[in-house]
């Protein structure tokens, strides 16, 4: 035991002494920037009126209301067009001639939209804002006409509305997608920093020797200690801290992502104990981490949905920690799951910790056989 808190002092202290995990502070910060605005609001969209009826002006000042929308009127295409090459604009409205005389008939009216499809989450804001303004317009004046036609409140309600929907709140979504985004963008850098330190330690300590032969396990457990301490502070100031600077609404307690983050560290810690053993030098660890960063983002089922994904894509993504605790911290921290319910998501990361350590030693342990085996030859 005196040797474990003589490494675990000696480790931290050098890991204190030359803090260069605090390159991925700043990575982390520098990543995450682009979410600092949090949400999409105000994106600067041209009307062409070409009516100038109080309908028109109505259908405008509700676009102008909605909250993905900042209305900039124009008075001629070209001109907008220009402005939505050079990106001055996200979409252009053009609302037709005779538009309210063709609405009070109750007639079908074609809105062009143009919009910019280069951004499509943009776009895909500004589309349903706009379909949701028009709705509620033609709405408000069919009804009208239904009146006049004789019909009752009541009754107009029902043939325009025969269907009522009521949408409730089942999780809180953040201010925006990039609440759920934020925390998959951390779990990510999180286990690449992780993996990378704990592989670098996992082959000094390999250094061509038996397993037997090697530093005792207290000295093993002292460095990984000492890592997870680092890791566990590291990973508190970016899922709590953090978002909370940045002003995203949390739902998960302390203690609760505490629950979670303690089994993602294990099963990144067991995973670098078998990159170690499968990789063969130090060199082979940095140009495998670089190739895999990009595929494992992608796999980790909040940029594309897993659904979506073949199975064999699926049956990867499953296989890398980050994917089950992107799950669970969102679960926690967005749709207000208590740990309970996420219990699966951490036997599982636990499981995983189990397996790449038996994996990692299985493998040495055959290596260092075969090598003996040869040397008796």
């Amino acid at each position: 035991m005196q040797n474990f808190w003589n490494v675990f002092r000696a480790s931290l202290q050098n890991m204190l002494g030359k803090p260069l995990w605090l390159l991925m502070v700043l990575s982390v910060a520098l990543t995450t920037l682009p979410y600092a605005h949090r949400t999409m609001d105000d994106l600067p969209v041209a009307v062409i009126d070409m009516d100038h009826s109080a309908a028109s002006r109505e259908l405008i000042r509700l676009l102008d209301a909605a909250p993905k929308i900042a209305v900039r009127t124009y008075s001629e295409l070209p001109t907008a067009q220009r402005d939505l090459a050079w990106r001055e604009l996200y979409g252009i409205i053009v609302v037709p001639l005779e538009f309210e005389k063709r609405v009070l008939r109750g007639e079908a009216v074609t809105i062009p939209i143009f919009g910019d499809a280069t951004n499509r989450m943009a776009n895909g804001q500004i589309q349903q804002d706009i379909g949701t303004t028009y709705n509620e317009l033609s709405l408000r004046y069919n009804r009208d006409l239904l009146k006049r036609s004789g019909f009752s409140e009541e009754q107009a309600d029902v043939l325009l509305s025969p269907v009522v929907g009521d949408l409730s709140a089942l999780f809180n979504p953040g201010t925006s997608f990039a609440a759920i985004v934020l925390p998959g963008l951390v779990t990510l850098i999180l286990q690449h920093s992780l993996l990378l330190s704990c592989t670098r330690v996992n082959l000094n300590l390999r250094g061509g020797t038996p397993r037997s032969l090697r530093q005792p396990p207290s000295t093993r457990f002292g460095r990984y200690a000492a890592q997870l301490l680092i890791w566990t502070v590291l990973s508190m100031l970016f899922y709590v801290i953090w978002p909370w600077m940045m002003g995203y609404r949390q739902t998960a307690s302390f203690f609760m992502l505490m629950g979670l983050v303690l089994p993602f560290l294990l099963a990144v810690i067991a995973m670098s104990e078998f990159i170690a053993e499968v990789l063969p030098s130090e060199e082979a660890v940095y140009l495998t981490m670089t190739f895999i960063t990009l595929p494992l983002f992608y796999m980790a089922g909040f940029p594309w949905p897993p659904q979506a994904m073949p199975a064999w894509v699926q049956w990867l993504a499953d296989a890398i920690p980050s994917t089950w605790a992107i799950r669970a911290v969102v679960e926690m921290n967005q749709m207000n799951l208590p740990l309970s319910a996420v219990a699966d998501r951490i036997l599982v990361l636990l499981g995983m910790a189990a397996a790449y350590g038996l994996l990692g030693t299985l493998i040495y342990q055959f290596r260092n056989w075969r090598w003996d085996q040869l040397k008796g030859w």
